[in-house]
């Protein structure tokens, strides 16, 4: 037998405290403060006893019903929910409320019976981790993954009681703190000085959607919001392209940058005066906290487990996902709600690390058949919670790419769409330099390129 399974089949109980899940019922049927203060650290099924788990859900439903609290009820209650015989009685009861000294210690009782259930579904994790590595039955990255999930859920319970309340007068400091912070304090900002006009910069857990119909520019975006950020801000940066390969995403940005044509690039036809153009941005690239990834099946959990792994070490604040509808969601019932459940997840994403999320979405085929052909919220493909969930929504539209002897040929407006908690509904004009795969304001620009 090995020293694992001489370990797992032992007799060792699990962890729990039979004195402080006694005086935690007892300190209830005592006092109403003891339920108050009880209640906001207990969770469904911390008790390892189950007549003390059956007492405790007794007195939450007579308090809830705001019936009184005391042995008596509680027996009551117990009898007519047909569980008798379970509990150990009225002289069960009775015993449970002479195990503690004083009600007012109800809440360190309870503290103790919640970490005690917190260590013991450290243990059934580790065994379920142990399981799965054993059948080795699945993808490798989605076991990993659903294993790192098992790990962060029981660390998310160690928080007794999740998150706190605020007092206004906290929130108030941070109103005023919020107006001595500058822009250029790790703050995610648009690519754009013109857009800049009208998105300052955005703010940790927000979710930024750029929309746009195939062949527009949503990738000419993501990297210059990319490029803009991590090589001339210093903000860190992460790339998921679901799209392009890392040579690829990198042959855009070396034509951005460098100011060589992007064709010349991918033909390998550089001339002199381009390999001088290409040395002159290394060091930009060498000092840039930017990092890529091309992985075509990436998914949240694989997402998660790479940010959380990388965050250990780098300072991340803005993450690029190329594209929404290229992505592996979980088993819907229609890709709708896949979508919609993709949306959701980074989302929460985005508030977990206190992160920036930039995500590209296709628009569907409504724009198109309209007179004015301008893209709306409502051409969102697989809209579903997508609109909901973003906190910034830019559509983007050139008129070259319907006709092309329009005379804004080269440009590419901007609708800002959504803005929460600024101006909405504002279009702003920029130069579309396609050869050199990049937008840039009117009047030039000043943060890269020739």
């Amino acid at each position: 037998m090995t020293t694992y399974e001489e370990e797992t089949t032992s007799d060792r109980l699990p962890p729990f405290d039979e004195q402080a899940e006694m005086s935690v019922v007892g300190g209830m049927m005592i006092s109403r403060d003891a339920i108050t203060q009880v209640s906001g650290i207990i969770r469904p099924g911390d008790f390892y006893r189950p007549a003390n788990q059956l007492i405790y859900d007794a007195i939450v439903r007579l308090s809830d019903a705001g019936e009184p609290v005391d042995v008596i009820s509680v027996d009551n209650e117990l009898l007519r929910a047909g569980e008798a015989g379970r509990y150990g009685g009225s002289l069960y009861l009775y015993k449970c409320t002479d195990a503690i000294p004083t009600a007012a210690n109800a809440g360190y009782y309870a503290k103790i019976v919640s970490d005690k259930a917190v260590l013991r579904r450290l243990i059934e994790v580790g065994t379920r981790t142990a399981q799965v590595g054993y059948s080795g039955d699945g993808d490798l990255a989605e076991l990993i993954a659903h294993c790192q999930q098992m790990i962060m859920d029981v660390e998310a319970l160690s928080t007794a009681g999740g998150v706190d309340l605020v007092h206004s007068s906290e929130v108030y400091r941070e109103v005023v703190d919020d107006q001595d912070a500058t822009d250029e304090q790790g703050a995610v900002t648009p690519p754009y000085a013109d857009l800049r006009e009208v998105i300052r910069s955005t703010k940790p857990g927000q979710v930024v959607i750029v929309g746009a119909r195939p062949g527009v520019g949503k990738s000419v975006v993501a990297a210059d919001f990319a490029r803009h950020n991590a090589m001339h801000h210093q903000v860190g940066t992460v790339m998921f392209s679901l799209e392009m390969t890392n040579l690829e995403l990198g042959q855009r940005i070396m034509a951005a940058e460098s100011g060589v044509l992007l064709q010349k690039i991918r033909d390998r036809e550089l001339d002199e005066a381009d390999w001088d153009r290409v040395a002159k941005v290394k060091q930009v690239w060498d000092l840039a906290p930017f990092w890529m990834s091309d992985d075509f099946n990436i998914s949240l959990p694989h997402m998660r487990s790479r940010l959380r792994r990388h965050t250990r070490t780098h300072k991340i604040d803005l993450v690029i996902v190329d594209y929404l509808q290229l992505f592996d969601g979980p088993t819907s019932e229609s890709r709708q709600q896949e979508v919609s459940k993709i949306s959701r997840g980074l989302k929460k994403l985005a508030k977990e690390f206190g992160i920036v999320i930039v995500v590209l979405s296709q628009l569907n085929r409504e724009s198109t058949k309209r007179t004015d052909k301008k893209p709306q919220l409502s051409d969102l493909r697989e809209s579903g919670s997508i609109e909901q969930d973003a906190d910034i929504v830019l559509l983007l539209d050139r008129e070259d790419t319907r006709d092309k002897e329009s005379v804004r040929a080269g440009e590419i407006d901007i609708d800002v769409a959504k803005n929460r908690g600024g101006t909405s509904g504002r279009v702003v004009e920029l130069a579309f330099q396609g050869h050199y795969s990049r937008i840039v304001d009117m009047a030039g620009t000043n943060w890269g390129g020739a």
